[in-house]
């Protein structure tokens, strides 16, 4: 947490902040650990401080022992006594985050402080400061996202060979869900997706009363929660015999994966990595069927920076951790999506899912 605070720091003398108001509870967690439903964190350059209500004190004192903690009122009183006795200026907000009226409360006792007593204080927006740091892994949180992506991968191979035809979606998607806890996750990343035949286009599907049937192709996409990070998991089955046009497809968008899983570098945009495989699938002809992004990062969130998309401007480093995940896509006839979570290294990328693929 000292290395964290230490960079946020660095973070806010070059954004011009004299304080940082965090409110996103991801980046509460990473910044001091507190893991309570309720809370901010005031930081400057010499106080940090977080702000809870008086179910989570005890809570407070146990996960955040560097930091001083204060009682949060019904009103923002706290705020204003926070920014009068450090004398900060320039408080930075995280403006992706806050409400509306949140944001209205804070500028309303910003301004009573300048006009009653000549403060002169100001909020600013801040986007992704916090944000940012989180992209690049430590080693823990590598060795954590390997554990989590581990339990989902063992899910993934125990249940598949059971998923039969006569089955329905949502018997099968609760399935996975009991392995993953079984297996040691705590809660679901996401609402597990089970898709099958022409429910495959729909890439966000939720699983419903629909029958499994014999020659349908299923896409499975699934992750949980272990020590507060998440997994991300895609592969499509398929129930008995695959036609040739399934395996076309789904051959397709492997070829497309595994060129990015090997050709993807430090240094490239999340643009140059997206494109390694979409134009694979382009050249196959199935280019107006892929329109979602290759990939995004994963870690306290299931869906956070870097972006591997065709216009991220997101330059990978090592320690990034992200999921490469094309997808073919048609309308009433079903899908195919293979997704794996991966670390950057110094010289490629390292594949932390090893679930089973269809050789078809």
């Amino acid at each position: 947490m000292n290395q964290h605070l230490t960079q946020l720091r660095h973070s806010m003398v070059d954004s011009g902040l004299d304080a940082l108001l965090i409110s996103t509870f991801e980046n509460i967690l990473y910044i001091s650990g507190f893991s309570g439903s309720a809370g901010f964190l005031f930081i400057t350059d010499s106080e940090q401080i977080l702000v809870t209500d008086s179910r989570y004190t005890e809570q407070a004192l146990i996960q955040s022992k560097d930091f001083t903690i204060k009682r949060m009122s019904a009103q923002l009183d706290w705020f204003t006594d926070l920014v009068e006795g450090l004398s900060v200026r320039k408080i930075g907000f995280e403006a992706d985050d806050i409400t509306v009226s949140t944001h209205t409360l804070l500028l309303s006792e910003i301004n009573k402080l300048n006009s009653d007593k000549s403060f002169n204080a100001e909020m600013i927006a801040t986007s992704y400061i916090v944000g940012n740091l989180r992209q690049v892994k430590s080693q823990n949180e590598i060795l954590i996202l390997e554990k989590v992506c581990t339990i989902t991968d063992q899910a993934m191979d125990t249940v598949t060979p059971n998923i039969v035809a006569g089955m329905t979606e949502k018997e099968a998607a609760w399935l996975l869900e009991q392995s993953m806890r079984n297996l040691g996750g705590e809660k679901m990343s996401f609402d597990v997706i089970v898709a099958a035949g022409s429910n495959g286009a729909l890439p966000h599907h939720r699983p419903d009363s629909s029958i499994i049937k014999s020659g349908d192709s299923v896409v499975i996409d699934m992750g949980c929660v272990y020590k507060n990070y998440c997994s991300d998991l895609t592969r499509t089955i398929v129930i008995g015999e695959s036609s040739d046009r399934l395996s076309k497809i789904y051959n397709t968008v492997l070829e497309a994966q595994i060129r990015a899983e090997n050709e993807a570098r430090p240094g490239m945009s999340g643009a140059d990595i997206d494109d390694l495989a979409r134009s694979v699938i382009v050249d196959a002809g199935f280019g107006e069927y892929f329109g979602h992004s290759l990939g995004h990062g994963v870690g306290l969130q299931v869906h956070e920076q870097p972006w591997i998309s065709a216009k991220s401007k997101n330059i990978i480093k090592p320690g990034m951790v992200f999921t490469i995940e094309p997808g073919i896509y048609i309308p009433g006839w079903g899908g195919v999506r293979i997704e794996d979570v991966v670390v950057m290294q110094e010289t490629g990328v390292r594949l932390l899912n090893r679930a089973r693929k269809m050789t078809i």
